[in-house]
């Protein structure tokens, strides 16, 4: 345990050192503010734009604030999971290119240790700017809009912090496979995206699959319950994040060369 709060420490050194826990918020924040604020504005706009004839009366229905912040985890789905894989890309790489691997496993340091430090440091850095960014989204919605209950929120939130856990995770896992960011990006969005399509490629099976989070985020969010199988769909995304750490785990163990 004193091992894993020592290179726990150093993964959030690192990130103060890199500006992450300030970009990283600011960036989700910014993501999850602009569905609300520019629904608000949207009419305003419009009217103020040069494109529309003179006269032209311009008459928008006025959204629920349940659908408001819906679009906004359906923004954050596109955005923020691309901003994730971004922020993740280089956390193994970087240091297994500089060398800097080589120094750390000359103690007695085990790989679990090793991953599990960065995996938990990114999840707490990733939910905890969730958190802030999706709580102004929904002090916003309610101020703007009309008001979502904290109920339906917080079931909307805890499901779709299992979407941001699984992109963590996959950008995490590909590192392992992979020496060149640009490679772990691109493969990582690929996995993720085919995880997306599952719902409309098979949604038979795909409604016991973590390519329904969003669907079901957003189902909670409009009636407060989930017609979709909720117990079924978050056992198999927790099994699939537990699969692909204990494989991360293996494939480093056999991949990591000094």
């Amino acid at each position: 345990m004193k091992r894993f709060n020592v290179l726990f420490h150093k993964e959030w050194v690192e990130a103060w050192r890199e500006k992450k826990l300030v970009w990283l918020p600011a960036v989700i924040l910014l993501v999850t503010l602009l569905q609300p604020i520019s629904l608000y504005f949207m009419p305003t706009i419009l009217e103020n734009s040069n494109s529309l004839p003179p006269g032209a009366v311009i008459e928008l229905p006025i959204p629920s604030g349940a659908e408001v912040l819906a679009g906004t985890l359906s923004q954050l789905h596109t955005i923020g999971t691309a901003i994730i894989v971004l922020a993740c890309m280089n956390v193994i790489v970087q240091e297994r290119n500089n060398g800097s691997l080589m120094q750390l496993f000359s103690r007695p340091v085990n790989t679990a240790t090793y991953i599990f430090s960065k995996w938990t440091m990114l999840v707490m850095l990733h939910l905890g700017a969730f958190t802030i960014s999706y709580g102004a989204a929904w002090y916003y919605t309610n101020i703007l809009f009309s008001d979502v209950s904290l109920s339906s929120v917080w079931k909307s939130f805890v499901i779709y912090c299992l979407w941001i856990v699984l992109v963590i995770t996959v950008t995490l896992f590909v590192s392992t496979f992979l020496r060149r960011s640009g490679g772990v990006a691109g493969i990582s969005i690929l996995i993720l995206a085919s995880i997306a399509l599952l719902s409309t490629v098979i949604p038979d099976i795909a409604i016991y699959l973590p390519s329904n989070l969003l669907n079901l985020a957003t189902e909670l969010l409009s009636t407060g319950k989930g017609t979709m199988p909720i117990a079924a769909v978050l056992v198999t995304t927790i099994a699939f994040i537990a699969l692909l750490l204990f494989t991360m785990v293996k494939q480093f163990e056999k991949s990591v060369k000094f």
